[in-house]
């Protein structure tokens, strides 16, 4: 009877102490489990964290070269702006050089058409000595740029040459006297015929106006009536200069 209560006794006892064993191995499993999951817990944080700073990281990349870029075309636009103002820069001495050369120019320019005015045969005496005149003002007036000053001249000159290939005939005042027709032919002639045609004179360089013979007033009226576009033109036959009669003087 003692030896089976004893046996009874430890077989509790053995039971009791697997069921510890068994309890201590749950907790170590439960507690191993928590630990994983702990760790996933982590890995997982790590693993976002991780995604965060790559994107973090290529948009700093992006950054960089949208950067890169901006400074590429900020260092053009720099170059290109210190090359415009270089060249500005040769511009602007390039005109200073030019109002040097060119202002001296104009003004012998200027005295060249003086000289030509005073020296030709003297038609459109009024007009041609106020377009000087004018001319003169606006080479001195400060507020017109040189390079409108350059086309007023230039401007005056295409006028006096187009007065050298020109034939024009109009009606005016004789020495404030008496009405005639006037003829001028380029620079080669200039002439005047009576309102009734029967009389008639060449300008000549040095004596004024030179009678002409009467053989010359047919001739004359004829190209006066070209000139006017009275009628077709043809060839003209007036004389020179060097034939006029210097038998009288108007």
């Amino acid at each position: 009877m003692k030896l089976a209560i004893s046996s009874l006794f430890f077989w509790v006892l053995n039971i009791h102490a697997q069921a510890t064993d068994l309890q201590q191995v749950i907790a170590a499993d439960n507690q191993g489990l928590r630990a994983s999951q702990q760790a996933q817990v982590a890995v997982s944080q790590l693993s976002d964290e991780q995604q965060i700073l790559q994107q973090q990281y290529r948009e700093v990349l992006w950054q960089q070269r949208v950067a890169d870029k901006y400074q590429l075309q900020l260092d053009s636009q720099i170059n290109a702006l210190h090359n415009a103002n270089d060249e500005l820069e040769r511009q602007r001495e390039q005109v200073r050089k030019t109002q040097i050369a060119v202002s001296p120019l104009m003004q012998d320019m200027l005295s060249t058409l003086q000289q030509v005015v005073e020296s030709d045969i003297p038609f459109l005496q009024a007009e041609r000595k106020l377009r000087l005149q004018i001319l003169i003002q606006n080479l001195a007036d400060p507020r017109i740029i040189l390079g409108d000053k350059m086309a007023q001249v230039l401007d005056a000159y295409q006028v006096e040459l187009s007065y050298g290939y020109a034939a024009e005939t109009w009606l005016g005042t004789l020495d404030s006297e008496r009405m005639v027709n006037f003829l001028r032919v380029g620079r080669l002639g200039y002439y005047w015929l009576s309102i009734d045609g029967q009389q008639a004179a060449i300008w000549k360089q040095g004596e004024g106006w030179v009678q002409l013979e009467d053989k010359w007033f047919q001739p004359l009226r004829q190209a006066i009536a070209v000139a006017a576009g009275n009628i077709a033109p043809d060839i003209m036959t007036l004389p020179r200069p060097d034939q006029a009669s210097v038998e009288g003087r108007s």
